[in-house]
């Protein structure tokens, strides 16, 4: 018995022990606990499939069921992050509870907002086409050429690019490609509802560029719409009593030679020239003239200057 109260002692003190280095001094520990709940629509009240439940900062994750419940092990301290297409993202501490039951509210803004179309303006819920609109606070940010750039790589569907690598090279833009029947495939661009190009407009003065990518979107505008529509809003006085404002861009580009070659001269390839005739011509005889005797020749005319 002596024996064994022994032994037991001594697996009691190796377990604290081991604890106790464990633990060290100013080290904090969460305790993970499993966290489930259900997602509904704020407004209908109906459970939502799909929605993903993320725990911030970590990979930690699952999405919602059929049903709309979620089951997941996240730290008591934790906070989740609650996404879904078309619905705002809203975060949620865990605080230690097991059941967290959610409620998330749709995008009313994306549906609200105004797009520019043929000839007016509709509200996007309303729209039926395939029309993109890009608003200033959404362009490519640094230096912009012209308008085109703007929006490179924020539409789908859209190709912009460069024709070469020179400072003042234009920009070609292409919607659906070269099906037109005038043989070309730049689309059709309005600038305030006027005919006009992407480098007549400065890319500071632009509020929003609206995209018009399918038929029924440009139909309006006839055989001249066929390769789309560009429409550019420019921007407008605001109104009110503000002091008027000033502001100043500057861009420098510089363009030299990439890699300059090393030519011959006048009088390097009239020997060259020589030397190979003389190879390939073993009989040279004075009916052969051409290269003979012509070094120097025009020496002082130029002939030889390094123009680079």
């Amino acid at each position: 018995m002596s024996k064994f109260c022994a032994l037991l002692l001594l697996c009691i003190s190796l377990n604290f022990s081991i604890s106790a280095r464990d633990h060290e001094p100013g080290k904090t520990f969460h305790v993970n606990i499993a966290v489930s709940g259900v997602v509904t629509d704020a407004q209908t009240k109906e459970p939502l499939t799909g929605v993903s439940v993320l725990v911030k900062n970590s990979t930690v994750g699952t999405s919602t069921g059929t049903n709309g419940t979620f089951t997941l092990d996240a730290p008591e301290n934790s906070t989740l992050v609650i996404s879904s297409s078309g619905y705002a993202t809203i975060e949620v501490d865990v605080k230690g509870q097991s059941t967290i039951n959610i409620e998330i509210s749709k995008k009313a803004g994306n549906l609200d907002e105004v797009v520019v179309v043929g000839y007016g303006t509709q509200r996007r819920k309303e729209l039926t086409s395939a029309v993109a609109s890009v608003k200033s606070e959404d362009f490519t940010k640094g230096f912009a050429r012209d308008a085109a750039q703007l929006i490179q790589g924020k539409v789908a569907g859209v190709s912009v690019a460069t024709t070469s690598g020179s400072p003042t090279a234009t920009t070609q833009i292409s919607l659906r490609g070269a099906n037109s029947i005038l043989g070309s495939s730049t689309p059709l661009v309005l600038i305030d509802g006027i005919p006009g190009a992407l480098n007549t407009v400065a890319p500071e003065d632009i509020e929003s560029i609206d995209v018009l990518k399918d038929g029924s979107a440009a139909a309006i505008y006839g055989t001249r719409g066929t390769n789309g529509v560009i429409l550019i809003t420019t921007r407008k006085r605001t109104g009110g009593n503000r002091p008027p404002t000033l502001n100043y861009d500057g861009y420098v580009t510089v363009q030299q030679i990439a890699r300059k070659m090393e030519f011959l001269d006048a009088a390097d390839y009239r020997r060259l020239i020589s030397e190979g005739v003389k190879g390939f011509n073993q009989n040279t005889n004075p009916s052969q003239p051409g290269y003979s005797n012509l070094s120097g020749t025009n020496d002082e005319f130029g002939a030889s200057t390094d123009w680079f």
